[in-house]
């Protein structure tokens, strides 16, 4: 049996909030997680363990972060290629343009 959880945390130790959303398996090994920012609801990551990729896991925890809160995808300069295709895949809105900074948003072909 699979147990999805939500909670409040950095990520990785960056020092800022996101809401959490992780599966665990029966034993209580986490399977996936998916981590939105408090500031925008953008997705900023998600990630399912290797065996278990392809199970509709970042799929059950979007629709679980959705129907509690509205979740924008990234930009799309921001996004892996998996990360596209996911947004592909599920569909929903991506997160209104905002000012940044990054090397994907600033590049410039010479």
């Amino acid at each position: 049996m699979l147990t999805i959880t939500t909670r409040t945390g950095d990520y990785y130790g960056d020092g800022n909030r996101y809401h959490i959303w992780e599966t665990h398996d029966a034993d209580g090994e986490l399977i996936a997680e998916l981590y939105i920012s408090t500031e925008r609801n953008e997705i900023m990551n998600i990630e399912v363990g290797e065996d278990h990729r392809g199970e509709g896991h970042a799929r059950a925890l979007y629709e679980a972060a959705s129907s509690q809160i509205p979740v924008f995808h990234a930009p799309v300069a921001h996004r892996t290629i998996e990360g596209n295709a996911f947004a592909e895949a599920v569909g929903g809105e991506t997160v209104a343009p905002y000012p940044c900074d990054c090397d994907a948003c600033n590049f410039t072909e010479e």
